[in-house]
């Protein structure tokens, strides 16, 4: 099934894309975060955008044969396309209009059912499943005696727990964000270690320069940093993964 690249204009007009960042991505939905929805149908759109490419790239304004590009374009725009399928049948298990096994295969329960729960495997309790998860509970409700919508399912879990989620992704680019950041605070400030002053490497008691920092320096340097951006780690949420 392909999915249409074409969406009813939302009540405000959306802004457009304002540069190259992938930070930049407001642009990408009509509310604060973006929808599975939404998310589907921008992988469809690319999905076209580059079959298109590789329509005109049959004719280029000078002679050349890019058969191979048109090639990975095309195979490029298929597998957006398959994303785009994925996500468009997780979206509609979130909307609650495909029906889900309780549990998994072992027993193990999701969602507000797993709450209190102290499995140590795959992650701990799948209170937020994942999308392999919601992708494998789909295909178990075929033959399960038991079934449940995603918001049914979901409902009883505390709000503040679902706020304070982020994906696994986002926690890993978080702190690699937060890490660079502290890498520079070291060199912003002076090492009580070995007197090192700003912008200067720390040194040995042989004078040797060193591209790791005293501990000192670095304790300070995550202290200003943490401060700054209001860390508080990885996310505490246990998330199951398949």
């Amino acid at each position: 099934m392909r999915i249409h690249a074409i969406v009813d204009a939302p009540d405000r007009p959306l802004p457009g894309q304002q540069d190259t960042s992938d930070a930049s991505t407001d642009h990408l939905s009509a509310g604060d975060r973006i929808t599975l929805d939404e998310l589907a149908v921008h992988c469809s759109a690319a999905a076209v955008w580059l079959d298109q490419l590789a329509r005109a790239a049959e004719t280029p304004d000078t002679p050349v044969e890019l058969a191979d590009d048109i090639d990975c374009l095309r195979r490029e725009a298929t597998t957006l396309r398959d994303r785009a399928g994925r996500l468009q049948r997780i979206a509609r298990i979130i909307d609650g209009d495909v029906p889900l096994a309780t549990g998994f295969a072992a027993g193990d329960r999701w969602g507000a059912a797993a709450m209190n729960t102290d499995r140590e495997t795959y992650g701990g309790p799948a209170i937020i499943p994942t999308a392999n998860q919601l992708l494998l509970l789909a295909r178990d409700a075929s033959y399960a005696e038991n079934t449940v919508t995603y918001p049914e399912g979901m409902a009883g879990v505390r709000k503040s727990l679902l706020l304070s989620w982020e994906s696994k992704t986002a926690q890993e680019r978080r702190r690699r964000e937060r890490d660079a950041a502290v890498q520079e605070e070291e060199l912003r400030i002076e090492c009580e270690s070995c007197d090192a002053g700003a912008q200067q490497r720390c040194r040995t008691k042989t004078g040797r320069l060193a591209e790791l920092t005293h501990k000192v320096r670095r304790r300070t340097a995550e202290a200003n940093v943490d401060a700054r951006i209001g860390w508080v780690g990885d996310n505490p949420v246990a998330v199951a993964g398949t």
